[in-house]
This record gives structure tokens, C-alpha cells and sequence, in this order.
């Protein structure tokens, strides 16, 4: 199989699962494994789980490595994630891969917004992925973003996690308590953009800065001073684009 669309239009068939199926299995819209199908997205944590729902090699659906059937003696009879590694510009990157800890979908509750996962973050220093734990305090665990920001700035929903800022080195632009919306497909780094970012196991948020060959993070409270990627384990959650009231992505 030559691509990631025909190899699971195959493992789909092979399964007997119709699209719609598929997606139900693996906990993703029907939307998304047709776009997958055409190759018009691609996804690491999508895959993962469609791989997990079809009983095939992850690596072998990803990228055509190995065979469709699953390696014998992984954890869970699906071959262990790949080990996450530090980049030369300082990020851990690797399996991008989010544990959602029953977080489930449901429905708005009017059509003016939408409900998006509200979440606290549990994270490991060095890797990349990460689990979101619901956060029961906030609405049951949602929190309602206006559907007009979602289609303004052309967001997935499902990609979306609304999360609770931490500490004051963000003031006067983020305030402790205030919540974000955070979009987990953008995890390459921008410069001039906020992003939420494991730092040494730690979820915070900071202002990405390019300075020559290095990247820092940088706090809009002058108390605290700018840390160079390069001297801790640093990985991408997301980007954050948007605070109630207030658009963040393209605007710093």
C-alpha cells in the first residue's frame, strides 16, 4: 500500500467496518476518517486510535512500516508508542497521542455555542503527549466557546481543550483563573504566539519568541524572566487561540 488513505480503506474493509463504524470505534467523527480516506488530513493521535479500534500496527498505518498485523507482545496487543525525542531546537516531540480519561462528546446546548472539554492536564517531564483529566468544576467538565470564534478561526472541535491558567507570569494578558482555549493540532512552534507547554512535567502557558537559532519562552510579566527551551524538556500541547472575550492567536 502506497498511502495512509489506501491502507485503511483496506484495514477498514478487511474489518468489515463501514466509515461511519470506524469512526464510532475509535472515537472520532465520520467526517474525520473520510477526510483520512481522501488524504486530506492526517493526524498522529487520530491514527493511533483508529489503529487501536481496527487491530492493526499503528507504524504500519501511519507510514507503511512493518505488517497490518499487530506486533505480538505489546502492551495492550498495540505496539508501544514511539520514544519521544528532543529536537535540535530544543522541543520534545514524538507520539502526540492524548489520553482523553473519559472526557466524553456532547452536544450544545444552544446554537450560539459550542461545548468544549474542559480539562486539567497531567503530564510527565520529556514526553510528548499527555492526559487530559475532566475538570469538573468548570460546567460539568465544558465550557461553552461561541460557535462564531470556532468558525472564525476555522477550528476542529474536536482538537479543542479549554484549560485553566496557572500563576501570574502571564498578567496583564492572562490572569490566574482565566481560562483558554487551546487548539491540540497546532504543535509546531510560532513565533509571537501563546502556546501551552509541558515544561519539565509542568502545564503552563507562555509566549513563544524566536531568538537567532533558539527558542525562548517568554512571560508578559517583566518579574519573570524568559527561559531558553534548550535547558529543560520542553514539548507543544497546543496552541492557544482564543480567551473569553478575546481572540489570541494572530493578535500578539
Amino acid at each position: 500500500m502506497n498511502n495512509l488513505a489506501q491502507r485503511l480503506a483496506e484495514a477498514r474493509e478487511r474489518k468489515g467496518l463501514t466509515q461511519g463504524a470506524l469512526a464510532k470505534l475509535a472515537g472520532v467523527s465520520q467526517g474525520t476518517i473520510g477526510n483520512l480516506e481522501a488524504g486530506l488530513r492526517n493526524s498522529a493521535r487520530k491514527i493511533l486510535d483508529i489503529a487501536r479500534a481496527l487491530d492493526v500496527d499503528p507504524a504500519w498505518l501511519a507510514n507503511g512500516r512493518g505488517s497490518l498485523e499487530i506486533t505480538s507482545g505489546a502492551a495492550g496487543g498495540v505496539t508501544e508508542r514511539p520514544a519521544a525525542i528532543q529536537t535540535e531546537d530544543g522541543f520534545i516531540t514524538g507520539d502526540p497521542s492524548i489520553d482523553r480519561a473519559g472526557i466524553g462528546v456532547r452536544v450544545g446546548d444552544g446554537p450560539a455555542t459550542i461545548p468544549i472539554r474542559a480539562v486539567k492536564l497531567r503530564l510527565q517531564a520529556g514526553v510528548s503527549g499527555f492526559v487530559a483529566e475532566p475538570d469538573m468544576e468548570i460546567d460539568h467538565g465544558y465550557f461553552q466557546v461561541p460557535k462564531e470564534v470556532i468558525e472564525q478561526l476555522g477550528l476542529n472541535p474536536d482538537d479543542l481543550i479549554v484549560t485553566t491558567v496557572r500563576g501570574r507570569s502571564m498578567e496583564p494578558m492572562m490572569f490566574e483563573d482565566d481560562k483558554v482555549l487551546i487548539d491540540t493540532s497546532k504543535r509546531r512552534p510560532k513565533d509571537n504566539e501563546c502556546f501551552a507547554v509541558n515544561w519539565n512535567g509542568e502545564p503552563i502557558v507562555k509566549c513563544l519568541i524566536k531568538k537567532s537559532d533558539s527558542w525562548c519562552l517568554y512571560s508578559f510579566n517583566r518579574k519573570f524572566e524568559s527561559i531558553d527551551v534548550r535547558s529543560g524538556q520542553c514539548s507543544i500541547i497546543g496552541m492557544v487561540v482564543w480567551q473569553p472575550a478575546r481572540i489570541v492567536v494572530g493578535r500578539l
